[in-house]
């Protein structure tokens, strides 16, 4: 399968920028990201609702594919729920804020901060709560099809937002086809990242760049 993103070198990347305000962070974070992978990046993208296993939060894609995504999420306020149990692996690099986790009969909380990289694999799932003030890139590989029915569930069925509904539907078919013509572009030739644009973080990636793996007893 061929991929183009490495979910450690976006975890670089949002270390590289934490020591900026969110809203400056985000716009570096792009910056970055466009100049590390080219025309598989989109920024300025609209922010929309997304509602799904109950969370509630504001996303603005920047890729989209049919085997990866990768987008910014979070809340100002806090929001929790349901992770989904998907065929896909979703990996969140935090910016800002706390993402809390536990497992179904779980007594304790494992609490990923700015800077670290969680990871939910492929038939996992989690009890989930944003804090107030958590931002997220997220980063999923595999089956991005198969996230749809979850991701717009509770659009269809609960909220009824048809705005952010055909915004969402929309916005992912356009980078969708930019991607396959970034690939045509490429010839299907492997992809090489411009890595150069990655500087050494001013944090210890061995204290925030640890991966928590989350299994089906560790719930994301």
């Amino acid at each position: 399968m061929r991929y183009v993103f490495d979910p450690e070198v976006l975890a670089q990347v949002v270390r590289m920028h934490m020591d900026l305000p969110v809203e400056e962070q985000v716009e570096a974070v792009s910056a970055t990201l466009k100049k590390i992978y080219g025309d598989h990046v989109h920024p300025g993208q609209p922010w929309m609702w997304s509602t799904a296993g109950g969370i509630m939060c504001s996303i603005s894609p920047l890729h989209v594919s049919l085997n990866e995504y990768v987008l910014f999420c979070g809340t100002a306020i806090g929001s929790e729920g349901h992770s989904g149990r998907h065929r896909a692996t979703i990996y969140d690099a935090v910016m800002s804020g706390e993402l809390w986790t536990y497992q179904a009969g779980g007594l304790e909380r494992t609490v990923h901060r700015a800077g670290e990289l969680a990871r939910l694999d492929p038939g996992t799932s989690n009890g989930s709560k944003l804090r107030p003030g958590a931002w997220l890139l997220e980063y999923a590989r595999g089956n991005v099809p198969s996230l749809f029915p979850f991701a717009l569930g509770d659009t269809l069925f609960s909220t009824l937002d048809l705005t952010d509904l055909r915004q969402q539907l929309g916005i992912s078919n356009k980078l969708m086809l930019k991607e396959a013509v970034a690939w045509l572009k490429e010839r299907g030739k492997p992809f090489q990242p411009n890595l150069a644009a990655l500087k050494p973080a001013l944090v210890d990636t061995a204290t925030w760049g640890r991966v928590r793996t989350l299994r089906r007893a560790d719930l994301n």
